[in-house]
């Protein structure tokens, strides 16, 4: 298993992002994603977080995760992080 981390930083939640999360949900798991986590960590930053089963697939994934769900909401990635999953409950 493989995980990516992105941070996320907006002026607010985009107005639309409520109407928009089934969507990209289900985008993300016709892409491959396992699971997924948005966590908001204060008024204008979240985290998003994503297991992948491999990192080939994550890879191919991330242009449309992360480009396109920007250019889409107004949100900018701020850092990225990504790496094998050691250990999980």
């Amino acid at each position: 298993m493989f995980a990516t981390s992105a941070d996320w930083s907006f002026d607010s939640i985009p107005e639309n992002f409520y109407d928009k999360q089934n969507e990209y949900i289900l985008e993300f798991k016709s892409l491959g994603a396992v699971n997924f986590f948005y966590v908001q960590t204060s008024p204008t930053t979240a985290r998003s977080m994503m297991v992948w089963p491999d990192k080939e697939t994550a890879h191919a994934a991330l242009v449309r995760v992360r480009e396109g769900v920007a250019a889409e909401n107004g949100s900018v990635i701020v850092s990225v992080c990504e790496g094998d999953i050691l250990a999980s409950f």
